[in-house]
Protein backbone atom coordinates (compact mmCIF):
# COMPACT_ATOMS: atom_id res chain seq x y z
CA UNK A 1 0.00 0.00 0.00
CA UNK A 2 1.27 3.46 -0.92
CA UNK A 3 2.16 5.77 1.98
CA UNK A 4 0.22 8.94 1.42
CA UNK A 5 -1.01 10.32 4.76
CA UNK A 6 0.47 12.26 7.68
CA UNK A 7 -0.68 13.34 11.10
CA UNK A 8 0.14 16.97 11.72
CA UNK A 9 -0.11 19.32 14.68
CA UNK A 10 -1.38 22.72 13.52
CA UNK A 11 -0.81 26.17 15.04
CA UNK A 12 -3.78 28.21 16.20
CA UNK A 13 -5.32 30.16 13.33
CA UNK A 14 -3.88 33.61 14.17
CA UNK A 15 -0.35 32.20 14.28
CA UNK A 16 -1.04 29.91 11.35
CA UNK A 17 -1.70 32.89 9.07
CA UNK A 18 1.54 34.61 10.16
CA UNK A 19 3.53 31.40 9.64
CA UNK A 20 1.85 30.77 6.26
CA UNK A 21 2.82 34.27 5.14
CA UNK A 22 6.41 33.53 6.21
CA UNK A 23 6.41 30.23 4.26
CA UNK A 24 5.08 32.02 1.16
CA UNK A 25 7.62 34.84 1.48
CA UNK A 26 10.47 32.33 1.84
CA UNK A 27 9.24 30.13 -1.01
CA UNK A 28 9.34 33.17 -3.31
CA UNK A 29 12.76 34.29 -2.09
CA UNK A 30 14.35 30.82 -2.04
CA UNK A 31 12.53 29.20 -4.99
CA UNK A 32 10.92 26.56 -2.78
CA UNK A 33 7.51 25.01 -2.37
CA UNK A 34 4.56 26.56 -0.53
CA UNK A 35 3.03 24.35 2.16
CA UNK A 36 0.87 24.70 5.25
CA UNK A 37 2.84 25.37 8.46
CA UNK A 38 2.72 22.30 10.69
CA UNK A 39 4.60 19.98 13.00
CA UNK A 40 4.70 16.45 11.61
CA UNK A 41 3.85 13.87 14.22
CA UNK A 42 4.17 10.99 11.76
CA UNK A 43 4.23 10.97 8.00
CA UNK A 44 4.29 8.31 5.30
CA UNK A 45 1.33 6.45 6.83
CA UNK A 46 -0.39 3.66 4.90
CA UNK A 47 -3.44 3.09 7.09
CA UNK A 48 -6.89 3.62 5.51
CA UNK A 49 -8.21 7.15 5.91
CA UNK A 50 -11.20 5.94 7.97
CA UNK A 51 -8.90 4.26 10.53
CA UNK A 52 -6.65 7.35 10.67
CA UNK A 53 -9.70 9.55 11.24
CA UNK A 54 -10.97 7.37 14.07
CA UNK A 55 -7.53 7.27 15.72
CA UNK A 56 -6.86 11.01 15.30
CA UNK A 57 -10.25 12.07 16.65
CA UNK A 58 -9.78 9.92 19.77
CA UNK A 59 -6.21 11.15 20.24
CA UNK A 60 -7.20 14.82 19.96
CA UNK A 61 -9.77 14.31 22.71
CA UNK A 62 -6.99 13.18 25.09
CA UNK A 63 -4.27 15.72 24.25
CA UNK A 64 -4.31 19.27 25.59
CA UNK A 65 -3.48 22.37 23.58
CA UNK A 66 0.30 22.61 23.25
CA UNK A 67 2.31 25.79 23.94
CA UNK A 68 5.89 25.45 22.69
CA UNK A 69 8.66 28.02 22.77
CA UNK A 70 11.00 28.39 19.80
CA UNK A 71 14.52 27.51 21.02
CA UNK A 72 16.40 27.98 17.75
CA UNK A 73 15.97 28.71 14.08
CA UNK A 74 18.03 26.16 12.15
CA UNK A 75 18.82 25.06 8.64
CA UNK A 76 20.10 21.72 7.41
CA UNK A 77 20.73 19.84 4.16
CA UNK A 78 17.59 17.71 4.71
CA UNK A 79 14.97 18.64 2.11
CA UNK A 80 12.10 18.84 4.62
CA UNK A 81 14.21 20.53 7.33
CA UNK A 82 15.93 23.02 5.09
CA UNK A 83 14.93 25.98 7.30
CA UNK A 84 12.88 25.48 10.46
CA UNK A 85 11.86 26.54 13.95
CA UNK A 86 13.18 24.09 16.53
CA UNK A 87 11.33 23.69 19.80
CA UNK A 88 12.72 22.53 23.12
CA UNK A 89 11.76 19.29 24.80
CA UNK A 90 8.02 18.89 24.36
CA UNK A 91 6.44 16.07 26.38
CA UNK A 92 3.26 16.50 24.34
CA UNK A 93 5.20 15.82 21.15
CA UNK A 94 6.69 12.67 22.60
CA UNK A 95 3.27 11.45 23.77
CA UNK A 96 1.72 12.15 20.36
CA UNK A 97 4.51 10.32 18.60
CA UNK A 98 4.30 7.33 20.93
CA UNK A 99 0.55 7.05 20.36
CA UNK A 100 1.02 7.33 16.60
CA UNK A 101 3.82 4.77 16.59
CA UNK A 102 1.66 2.34 18.58
CA UNK A 103 -1.21 2.88 16.12
CA UNK A 104 0.89 2.58 12.95
CA UNK A 105 3.17 -0.14 14.34
CA UNK A 106 6.17 1.51 12.70
CA UNK A 107 8.70 4.25 13.35
CA UNK A 108 8.75 5.18 9.64
CA UNK A 109 7.81 8.81 9.13
CA UNK A 110 8.28 9.88 12.75
CA UNK A 111 9.78 13.34 13.00
CA UNK A 112 13.19 13.21 14.74
CA UNK A 113 12.41 16.20 17.00
CA UNK A 114 9.72 18.87 17.40
CA UNK A 115 10.10 21.44 14.63
CA UNK A 116 8.08 23.54 12.23
CA UNK A 117 9.59 23.94 8.77
CA UNK A 118 9.47 27.32 7.09
CA UNK A 119 11.18 26.31 3.81
CA UNK A 120 11.80 23.12 1.90
CA UNK A 121 14.57 22.65 -0.61
CA UNK A 122 18.30 22.36 -0.93
CA UNK A 123 19.90 24.64 1.63
CA UNK A 124 22.43 27.17 0.42
CA UNK A 125 23.92 30.51 1.47
CA UNK A 126 20.58 32.30 1.05
CA UNK A 127 19.03 29.89 3.57
CA UNK A 128 21.73 30.70 6.13
CA UNK A 129 21.00 34.42 5.72
CA UNK A 130 17.27 33.80 6.00
CA UNK A 131 17.93 31.76 9.16
CA UNK A 132 19.66 34.73 10.78
CA UNK A 133 16.78 37.05 9.82
CA UNK A 134 14.16 34.59 11.07
CA UNK A 135 15.99 34.13 14.37
CA UNK A 136 15.40 37.80 15.13
CA UNK A 137 11.70 37.36 14.32
CA UNK A 138 10.98 34.02 16.02
CA UNK A 139 13.49 33.36 18.82
CA UNK A 140 11.78 32.64 22.15
CA UNK A 141 8.34 33.14 20.61
CA UNK A 142 5.64 30.81 21.88
CA UNK A 143 3.62 28.90 19.30
CA UNK A 144 0.25 27.48 20.35
CA UNK A 145 -0.85 24.25 18.65
CA UNK A 146 -4.55 23.56 19.00
CA UNK A 147 -5.48 21.00 16.32
CA UNK A 148 -4.46 17.63 14.97
CA UNK A 149 -4.91 17.09 11.23
CA UNK A 150 -4.86 14.20 8.85
CA UNK A 151 -3.26 15.32 5.64
CA UNK A 152 -2.64 13.81 2.29
CA UNK A 153 1.11 14.31 2.40
CA UNK A 154 4.13 12.04 2.24
CA UNK A 155 7.37 11.61 0.38
CA UNK A 156 5.22 9.96 -2.35
CA UNK A 157 2.90 12.95 -2.78
CA UNK A 158 4.21 16.14 -4.44
CA UNK A 159 4.17 19.09 -2.01
CA UNK A 160 1.87 21.02 -4.38
CA UNK A 161 -0.73 18.25 -3.91
CA UNK A 162 -0.63 18.19 -0.10
CA UNK A 163 -3.95 18.93 1.58
CA UNK A 164 -5.54 18.66 4.99
CA UNK A 165 -8.41 16.21 4.90
CA UNK A 166 -9.67 16.41 8.49
CA UNK A 167 -8.94 18.49 11.60
CA UNK A 168 -9.61 17.71 15.25
CA UNK A 169 -9.41 20.30 18.05
CA UNK A 170 -7.18 19.44 20.98
CA UNK A 171 -8.60 19.45 24.49
CA UNK A 172 -8.57 22.89 26.12
CA UNK A 173 -6.88 23.23 29.49
CA UNK A 174 -8.93 24.94 32.17
CA UNK A 175 -6.66 28.01 32.11
CA UNK A 176 -7.06 28.28 28.29
CA UNK A 177 -10.85 28.37 28.26
CA UNK A 178 -11.98 31.72 26.95
CA UNK A 179 -8.42 32.83 26.15
CA UNK A 180 -7.73 31.09 22.84
CA UNK A 181 -9.75 31.80 19.72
Amino acid sequence: MLAEYSIWLLPMSAQESTLAATVTRLSNALAGAVFAPHVTIQGDLTQPLEKLAEFSAALAERVVVQNWRVRRVENSPHLFRCLYLRFGVAPGFEALQEASRAFSKTTDGLSPFPHLSLAYGNAGPAHAQARADLAREFMAREIVFDRLAICRSSKNVPVADWQCLAMYPLKRREQDRGQLP
